[in-house]
């Protein structure tokens, strides 16, 4: 009889081919590589090609997974589908997906989460929910932005549009055959007090009629179409804080030092960010896992796209025991602690 655990079974990742280097952003910007690269750690990021949407890129980060023949496609009963970025307004990504990789006639459940920058965290909470529950056997969670379609690419944008990049990366959940490979813990939060405050975007707003309406032409009307960030100091702050403080509990929850931690996958916002939460906890800096040099922030797929790379180039091995703290828009935060 298998164990009622759950682990992270298998990965798989894709990124557009289209490499946008800071010195490539337009000059409406008015920005450059200095500015940029100091301050969060970003050098280049891919953006998708004209037409291609979330779903296609969650797609192709599926295909790559199920290449690796570690898990069979038919094996999978369940779809959870992490986005800030859907296709459309409705329905959600993950029927999208479902189709578009021929599942649609197996009726497997699609689940489509919306929890931005932590939207992996809080799905790989429930991934493991569902399995230890024996409600589904191999859950396949995918964190997938196309971000680049959305982003406002003038001075009044520039603090968003440098961070962020297009991107996509799924893992599958399953029942654990041994200890040595299981997710232990998993903590999340929210404060909505902060939800304005931080990064959001307006543009579905469904106390207007029309949904959607702007004028391309007006400054200010036209604002809501765009991401917007008032403050990056307390976005900045806050999730300093809050993913020091979630990790700082999870570890201790589980009678772990962070010495016991092999590796940290943090979600890729700003290196800084990653750098001072790292500092508040103490991990040494050689200990902490980085691409937003080369992929920007992408949202919901930063942490299984640190989790694919890293394992594929042998760096995280079977058996390592990583922790994964995320803070993003909402506010949300969470950190999981896991046996790979």
């Amino acid at each position: 009889m298998l164990n009622n655990f759950a682990y992270i079974r298998s990965s798989g990742m894709y990124v557009p081919d289209r490499i946008v280097r800071n010195e490539d952003l337009p000059a409406e910007l008015e920005t450059d590589d200095e500015w940029i690269r100091p301050r969060t750690g970003v050098e280049e990021r891919r953006y998708a090609k004209p037409n291609e949407k979330t779903s296609d890129l969650a797609k192709k980060a599926v295909e790559n997974l199920l290449e690796k023949g570690e898990v069979p496609a038919e094996a999978i009963d369940c779809v959870i589908f992490a986005t800030l970025s859907p296709d459309v307004f409705f329905p959600g990504c993950g029927v999208l997906l479902q189709e578009k990789l021929g599942w649609a006639d197996g009726h497997i459940p699609c689940y489509d989460i919306r929890q931005q920058c932590s939207g992996f965290v809080y799905g790989l909470q429930m991934a493991q929910a569902f399995i230890e529950a024996g409600i589904y056997e191999n859950i396949l969670l995918i964190g997938a932005e196309v971000h680049s379609n959305v982003l406002e690419f003038s001075k009044r944008g520039r603090a968003v549009t440098v961070l962020f990049g297009d991107g996509a990366a799924a893992v599958v959940i399953s029942r654990s055959m041994a200890d040595e490979s299981r997710i232990l813990l998993t903590e999340i939060h929210a404060d909505g007090a902060g939800a304005f405050n931080g990064i959001h975007m307006k543009l579905f707003d469904i106390g207007k009629k029309p949904l959607v309406y702007y004028d391309p032409y007006d400054i200010e009307a036209n604002r809501d179409m765009y991401p917007d960030m008032p403050s990056s100091k307390n976005l900045f702050t806050n999730a300093v804080r809050r993913m020091a403080e979630v990790s700082a509990s999870v570890l201790g929850r589980l009678g772990i030092s962070v010495n016991d931690v092999d590796w940290v996958l943090p979600h890729q916002a700003n290196v800084r960010i990653n750098r001072m939460s790292a500092e508040l906890l103490d991990i040494p800096e050689d200990k902490v896992l980085y691409n937003i040099h080369k992929f920007g922030n992408t949202t919901a797929a930063t942490i299984p796209l640190l989790l694919d790379e890293f394992t594929e180039n042998g760096t995280i091995k079977r058996g390592d025991l990583l922790l994964m703290p995320a803070f993003g828009s909402g506010f949300t935060w969470g950190a999981t602690v896991l046996y790979y």
